[in-house]
């Protein structure tokens, strides 16, 4: 996925974690709704690639500060409701948080996951930006919603690629795989209502999957892994690596901008 993947998957990890980030948006046909963001974190593998580096443990604990902070970053109007601590059984755990919204036409929200305020201690700051945006009209009885990815350009690929072990080592792809198993990134919007028309790909009653991504699938294509970490470098957001990802299984991408009808 990188120029040379793992000098990224290095920083990924140390900065963030192997994570999975679901994001769930309620919209009422008035534009108002409520924004369901959980953050998991692979504890252990975390604990332990830190320590390896001489760094200090995290310490658990859900930082309200900080998600309240997080309200803004989503935009206008969006504040904190409330938190709680999560722990799957498989050694994920971080924080579900519940933010609610005035108008979703205000609303920005980032592809690529976002740890502050996780049960981990770990602040993690996007180097892009590549939110995805809403515009919302009413006609008659109708609400319509256009959901934008505001995707950056997919960059050229580099004439020297970065320096960094290389992924024809197998040891080097065995622990890649390892340290990114489990990692899941969902963005998924859901009516109060009935969806009339729709041109998403994806769709399960009134919930729409704007992004589904599970970065252990591109693990499991070593052919796909070396396609892409000649292409991306090490600072390669979500945006830029859906278009390499298409054939992945365990990938759900809808069109750049996807139109959503219901009343």
């Amino acid at each position: 996925m990188y120029a040379k993947l793992a000098v990224a998957v290095m920083a990924a990890v140390i900065g963030s974690g192997c994570i999975r980030s679901a994001t769930l948006i309620n919209v009422k046909p008035d534009g108002t709704g409520t924004i369901e963001q959980t953050v998991l974190m692979n504890a252990a593998a975390l604990k332990g690639m830190l320590g390896g580096l001489g760094a200090p443990p995290q310490s658990g604990g859900i930082n309200v500060e900080e998600l309240r902070k997080a309200a803004a970053r989503f935009g206008e109007g969006v504040t904190y409701v409330s938190s709680e601590p999560l722990k799957d059984p498989d050694g994920f755990e971080g924080a579900k948080a519940l933010y609610s919204f005035t108008d979703i036409n205000k609303l920005r929200v980032d592809q690529d996951p976002n740890l502050s305020g996780s049960t981990s201690g770990v602040s993690a700051t996007r180097k892009e930006d590549n939110p995805v945006t809403f515009a919302m009209t009413r006609t008659g009885g109708l609400s319509n919603l256009t959901v934008t990815f505001n995707d950056k350009p997919a960059r050229e690929k580099p004439a020297t690629p970065a320096g960094g072990p290389s992924m024809d080592n197998p040891q080097m792809t065995e622990m890649m795989k390892t340290m990114f198993k489990g990692f899941k990134v969902n963005i998924d919007l859901q009516v109060v209502g009935t969806i009339v028309k729709t041109n998403a790909d994806h769709v399960a009653g009134s919930k729409v999957t704007l992004l589904e991504m599970d970065l252990g699938e591109l693990l499991a294509d070593e052919a796909k892994l070396k396609e892409v970490q000649k292409v991306l470098g090490p600072d390669a957001s979500i945006a830029e690596l859906k278009p390499y990802l298409k054939d992945i299984k365990g990938l759900k991408i809808n069109d750049p901008v996807v139109t959503i009808a219901f009343k």
